[in-house]
């Protein structure tokens, strides 16, 4: 192969200006030491080139997961690399690991996380949307009352539809803590809608403390949310934490055992109806 030193400064700096132009950062960034390395161990020129073609396709990998970790609004970055395995006794654990393969979010599947706060729910949720989003699916994150509160805007503009439709092409949707809030009657509809338009399509992580048979009080509409409980239940994961504890009562971070008030000792997870 021909040597840097050999090529005119001219062409050089001609490939670096169409590199430029094309947009090629990577394979820019990478021309120089690319043309040394190649020097040094006689690379082939198909050989030569596959290389700096693919630092700029890892390049644009890397930048399109930022992309997509960033759209999914994640209010803090929690991987299973951070996860204490250990602490939680009542965690399937077998059943959380074999949810990392995806094949929930490949097949359209709901996961329900149940337990009380502090559990692990919302950190099990973020970790699985994190490593969705890594492996190219599109993903979004709420809190579950945000969720609810800006649907419940969209009935002020008429743009519940448009609204709905956006959440429904998402790879994965986290509805995270759905918990015993001010309910409004709308609230079971809206969410209702959500869930129809996903059901069985696009994959759906619903965390909770309140026990699944709660949900009616917290959304406003029993009769609704028993219909939208009936279709997130269908083919759906249940990670169930029962008698589980608060990492952030009882873990590494919390107060000694002594000193911590009798009403965060750890009280029954919520159960899933024929769980």
């Amino acid at each position: 192969m021909t040597r840097a030193k050999d090529i005119p400064p001219t062409t050089l700096d001609e490939l670096r200006r169409n590199l430029t132009r094309l947009k090629l950062s990577a394979m820019l960034e990478a021309l120089d030491e690319a043309l040394e390395q190649a020097q040094i161990i006689q690379q082939g020129y198909a050989t030569f080139l596959g290389g700096l073609v693919q630092k700029e396709v890892l390049a644009h990998a890397t930048q399109a997961a930022e992309r997509r970790i960033g759209n999914a609004k994640f209010p803090a970055t929690k991987t299973f690399d951070s996860f204490d395995w250990t602490f939680q006794k009542g965690l399937n654990v077998q059943l959380v690991k074999d949810l990392m393969t995806l094949d929930f979010v490949r097949q359209g599947r709901p996961l329900l996380m149940l337990g009380r706060p502090g559990t692990g729910k919302s950190h099990l949720s973020l970790a699985y949307g994190h490593l969705a989003a890594l492996a190219g699916y599109s993903v979004r994150y709420y809190a579950a009352q945000k969720l609810l509160t800006e649907l419940f805007a969209t009935l002020a503009d008429g743009t519940t539809d448009r609204f709905v439709g956006r959440l429904a092409r998402l790879d994965l949707l986290i509805c995270d803590d759905l918990r015993d809030v001010p309910p409004r009657p709308e609230y079971a509809s809206l969410l209702y809608e959500v869930v129809e338009a996903r059901h069985g399509k696009r994959a759906t992580i619903v965390s909770s403390n309140l026990s699944v048979a709660d949900w009616g009080k917290a959304l406003g509409n029993r009769t609704l949310t028993a219909s939208l409980v009936d279709r997130l239940m269908e083919r759906a994961h249940v990670i169930n934490i029962k008698r589980g504890r608060s990492y952030r009562t009882h873990g590494p971070d919390a107060p000694p055992e002594a000193d911590r008030p009798d009403e965060f000792e750890p009280a029954e997870a919520p159960e899933v109806p024929g769980a």
